[in-house]
């Protein structure tokens, strides 16, 4: 009975051995990897002509997606790929390796708690901080995290971006999304929201007809008539 008990006994001083050190070496693969290299997702190519710059790149936190999308694009940078991942508390500092290996200038990373915890485990906090006279502690905390990274774009011929029409689109000319900070087309007056209907004598129904006019034109100061709030409007522009 005693070398039975005896054995029992090892087992599972084996088995808690082994357990313990599964746990610690799962621990170590997670500390050891990097979530913004293995996450990273290449954004779909443009014929964008990028600056590779041989400087560090600038890691910035971001405060909300889509409006420093817009601002980004209008600083004249292009999204090179992001990396998308949930984990524990993660340095932002780590973008770093991928926003190197990318030749990326500017990176934001974006945060936020991705397990929010109850308003009873939030009391709870509360009261065993209340105790300690300590700050609650959040141990296991899941946050999301979401980082874009940014090239700086040669200065384009006109400076902006459009919308691809559908097929159901019943605009005169094309979308305006983006207007590039000190662009031909900002010098020229065109603002978000506007419509592009025409450049110089080439009519503007789809993209292709706005890379045909801004080749034509180039080097050329032209006329280009847009809409806005339904107004025609025609203004000069100077292609670079």
């Amino acid at each position: 009975m005693r070398l039975l008990s005896y054995m029992l006994l090892s087992f599972l001083v084996v088995a808690n051995v082994s357990k313990a050190e599964d746990a610690k070496s799962l621990e170590e693969m997670v500390a050891n990897q990097n979530f913004f290299i293995n996450t990273y997702v290449e954004s779909k190519t443009t014929n964008a002509k990028r600056i590779v710059s041989n400087a560090e790149p600038k890691i910035y936190s971001g405060t909300d997606k889509i409006a420093d999308k817009q601002r980004m694009e209008e600083r004249g940078f292009e999204l090179i790929g992001y990396s998308d991942f949930k984990a524990g508390n993660v340095a932002p500092d780590l973008a770093m390796p991928q926003a190197k290996k990318v030749h990326a200038e500017v990176v934001l990373v974006y945060s936020e708690r991705a397990d929010k915890p109850s308003a009873t485990a939030k009391i709870q906090q509360l009261r065993e901080a209340k105790k300690t006279g300590q700050a609650p502690l959040e141990a296991g905390a899941s946050y999301a995290y979401f980082a874009s990274y940014w090239a700086k774009i040669a200065k384009p011929s006109m400076g902006v971006h459009v919308k691809v029409p559908e097929k159901d689109d019943d605009a005169d000319g094309l979308l305006v999304m983006v207007v590039i900070d000190g662009s031909a087309a900002e010098k020229a007056g065109i603002t978000k929201d506007d419509f592009l209907v025409s450049i110089g004598e080439v009519t503007l129904l789809k993209v292709a007809d706005l890379t045909k006019a801004v080749t034509q034109y180039a080097g050329q100061t032209v006329d280009v008539v847009y809409t806005r709030n339904r107004m025609r409007l025609e203004s000069k522009m100077t292609l670079n």
